[in-house]
């Protein structure tokens, strides 16, 4: 079970590396790349997504090179392969796949108690008694 999530852990930090797109380029921080695209779901995710001025566009570059660069300064210095730092993505990753999940079950319809039911009466599920004294 480690491995796999080792696996997935690595794969989503791997994920977050920059890389070359074929979209146009905004900017480019190091070796990160900030794309139309990227540029345009961040910033009509925001709370300037309504303002459609040079200035607030403007401002809101400037901190997302910000944030590149404290990205930048951050995997210099190690700390993306810090153990605490890979806990907290594997935290995350749980979190947002039970959430996601849920989610998914909840639309399909159906009794929630009985499918964790069913995923409880299918999977081998060992307590050590001992733990709970």
């Amino acid at each position: 079970m480690r491995l796999v999530i080792g696996t997935i852990m690595l794969a989503f930090v791997l994920g977050c590396q920059p890389r070359e797109s074929q979209q146009p380029v905004v900017a480019r921080v190091g070796t990160y790349v900030i794309t139309k695209d990227e540029f345009d779901e961040a910033y009509k995710n925001s709370a300037y997504g309504h303002e459609h001025n040079i200035f607030y566009r403007s401002e809101f570059l400037k901190n997302m090179i910000t944030q590149k660069l404290i990205l930048l300064d951050a995997e210099r210095r190690g700390l993306d392969r810090d153990p605490q730092f890979l806990k907290m993505v594997e935290n995350f990753w749980q979190q947002s796949l039970l959430t996601y999940a849920l989610q998914d079950k909840n639309k399909e319809g159906g009794d929630l108690d009985k499918w964790v039911d069913y995923l409880k009466k299918n999977t081998r599920i060992e307590i050590n008694q001992e733990y709970l004294k």
